[in-house]
């Protein structure tokens, strides 16, 4: 069961970022109808569109023209396979699957330019206050936490060290998670963060594809 969850999440996430893909760049979600190269524009073959596999053999290139695939459309894959091993047919796992589609799609975007739709972020409050209703009892620490998101939306603080919209996702994960597993995401995303910054002799990182990456394991083995 969990090989043909890790194969439908691989394909999940291969669709998922071709159609992000084609939005984000002006393009049109239904025309072309077959999958084809950015650069070249050569439709491409069905055994070139296995998800992980023909991008490992075609060395993230296309096969025709050279052109270098996004490694975030592996990172999609890889995503979303792992994503759905945790999936349940349940209420509260299926949550945690959209907050983490969501998370991952916000951590593009956020690797692409710092910034990420604020729709996203809105998503992902709605998925916490959701999981937060129907699970949950502590209902005046999330009307506080809710308010303090609401804060956020009319102020937007500027500060240094952090971006307003990286304050939105770590209040939206912390009514979602809890407190103990939201803690395991934020040591587990600063270290990462801290790890590539100093391989990479970077000071500014674009955060959320830590928050992604961490709150994938934090789902997995916690």
């Amino acid at each position: 069961m969990l090989v043909i969850q890790f194969i439908i999440g691989a394909v999940l996430g291969s669709f998922l970022f071709a159609s992000y893909f084609r939005l984000s760049t002006g393009g049109n979600l239904f025309r072309p109808s077959r999958s084809h190269c950015d650069s070249c524009l050569v439709t491409i073959d069905w055994f070139d569109l296995i998800p992980i596999f023909s991008y490992l053999m075609l060395r993230g290139r296309c096969r025709q023209c050279g052109q270098t695939i996004p490694k975030a459309a592996l990172a999609s894959e890889l995503f979303f396979a792992s994503l759905l091993l945790y999936w349940r047919p349940t209420l509260i796992s299926t949550l945690y699957l959209l907050a983490g589609s969501l998370l991952f799609f916000m951590a593009v975007s956020d690797a692409r330019s710092l910034t990420f739709p604020v729709s996203f972020d809105y998503g992902l409050m709605l998925c916490a206050i959701t999981e937060y209703t129907f699970f949950s009892r502590h209902y005046l620490m999330v009307f506080v936490i809710v308010l303090l998101w609401l804060g956020l939306q009319l102020f937007e603080p500027h500060f240094a060290w952090i971006g307003s919209g990286d304050l939105d996702v770590f209040l939206s994960l912390l009514v979602l998670l809890g407190l103990t597993p939201f803690a395991w995401l934020l040591l587990l995303s600063s270290l990462l963060a801290l790890i590539t910054s100093q391989i990479n002799k970077q000071r500014r990182l674009p955060f959320i594809p830590f928050v992604a990456a961490a709150y994938l394991i934090v789902l997995l083995f916690t």
